[in-house]
């Protein structure tokens, strides 16, 4: 035996009356589906971080007559300060391990100097307040900014076009100063150090082509590519720097290598014969870079080359306070002295071309220490990554720079090395 249930039917105008106790018509005029995320960035938090990594190049540029206070640099500055107060829960929600050490390398560098080279502070606190007020917090936003779908290929493509557009100008004479160091026709441009630009140059062009083997969602993207390597190449010559032929080298082979998920083996070869026609003909119209080169032989690697003397002496004074090191930037006129005395009579010092040897140098093993937890945790995200969409892009852009900063060159202060720490690290965040 069955019991029919009468229907219920509410009162005429009572359908409005159903909400849970405490609920009101501003309530209802608030709510949003739950797969809404109110934790987007906005315009200003994108342009401020599409801005920062477009301008890169044109760091040091400034207004006349301030002195060198108002510029590009402090402009990125208010612009990632200002998304930073605008938007606290999309720019710092997260931490990466990363930073928690750079941030003690910083603190530490500080408490060194003032313990161990008082008087050299003139030198070392410029460098140290950049750590604190640029480079630490501008990583903090971009691995945040960087969870978000749409940013990662927007933040690369202001990188290749803001180098590009620098390229231009030092192709076309714009900004351009010599660098007269008696090493070959080599030049720079808008007042940075030539090997800087010439490594901002050949991670640019390692971008590019990691977006090509990423397969571009336009056309004008994809046809851009290749004439944009050409002409970071083309500006890299331009530089005589070594160190962008090696950065641009390792990247490249790193892409090649790992990048299955990226594209087809033969699209991979022809990327490679791409890039090496291209940088093939720019070399031969600009042979600067190969003059360099034809420097290192048997003959020159030991005692008689610069970079050769510069080692020894600072492993010599590496050895003399291994745990705590001799403070920054007290080293320079003793490797001056012993490895190119000829400057010490142009009144100029020579710092070391070296990062590993610097943070020994420095900070001794403690310093290292904490740098390099920094930086391998980096380097273990960049590895982890490749297998994620970002592919080996991440583990490209870092790791050139990494085993730079180990042999030939100190990217501390190269804003592309923080941009790829920063793809590297939220590559698998």
């Amino acid at each position: 035996m069955t019991t029919t249930v009468p229907e219920f039917r509410p009162p005429p105008g009572s359908e409005a009356k159903l909400e849970p106790a405490g609920w009101s018509e501003a309530d209802s005029a608030g709510f949003q589906p739950l797969d809404a995320d109110p934790v987007r960035p906005t315009s200003l938090v994108r342009w401020a971080f599409y801005l920062s990594i477009f301008s890169i190049p044109f760091t040091h540029l400034y207004l006349p007559g301030t002195g060198e206070r108002v510029g590009v640099l402090r402009l990125v500055q208010v612009l990632l300060l200002s998304a930073m107060l605008a938007r606290p829960r999309v720019c710092l929600r997260l931490v990466p391990a990363a930073l928690l050490w750079f941030l003690s390398y910083a603190a530490l560098r500080i408490v060194w100097g003032l313990w161990l080279s008082p008087t050299m502070s003139a030198s070392w606190w410029p460098s140290s307040r950049e750590f604190l007020e640029l480079l630490i917090p501008w990583l903090w936003l971009m691995f945040n900014v960087l969870q978000f779908p749409e940013t990662p290929r927007g933040g690369l493509w202001a990188l290749a076009l803001g180098c590009a557009l620098c390229a231009l100008c030092h192709v076309a004479g714009i900004g351009v100063n010599v660098v007269d160091d008696g090493l070959g026709d080599r030049s720079s441009v808008f007042g940075l150090n030539a090997n800087e630009i010439g490594i901002t140059y050949a991670t640019a062009a390692v971008t590019l082509l990691g977006l090509w083997m990423l397969r571009p969602q336009t056309l004008i993207g994809r046809l851009a590519i290749f004439p944009l390597i050409g002409l970071l190449g083309l500006a890299m010559a331009k530089t005589g720097s070594r160190t962008a032929v090696l950065t641009l080298s390792i990247g490249v082979l790193v892409l090649l290598l790992f990048g299955q998920a990226l594209g087809s083996k033969a699209r991979r070869l022809a990327s490679l014969a791409l890039i090496g026609a291209v940088l093939a003909v720019v070399l031969w119209q600009i042979p600067t870079v190969l003059e360099r080169f034809e420097e290192i032989n048997p003959h020159n690697l030991g005692y008689e080359n610069p970079r050769a003397r510069m080692a020894p002496v600072l492993w010599e004074m590496f050895l003399r306070s291994p745990i705590y090191g001799s403070g920054p930037d007290h080293y320079e006129f003793e490797l001056t002295r012993r490895a190119m005395p000829y400057l010490i009579r142009q009144q100029k010092t020579i710092a070391s071309h070296n990062l590993l040897l610097l943070l020994l140098v420095e900070t001794g093993g403690i310093g290292l220490a904490l740098f390099a937890l920094g930086l391998g945790s980096a380097l273990v995200a960049a590895w982890r990554a490749r297998r994620r969409p970002c592919g080996p892009l991440p583990l490209a852009l870092l790791l050139p720079l990494a085993i730079g900063g180990a042999t030939v060159c100190n990217p501390s202060h190269h804003l592309v090395f923080w941009v790829a720490m920063a793809y590297a690290l939220a590559g698998v965040a």
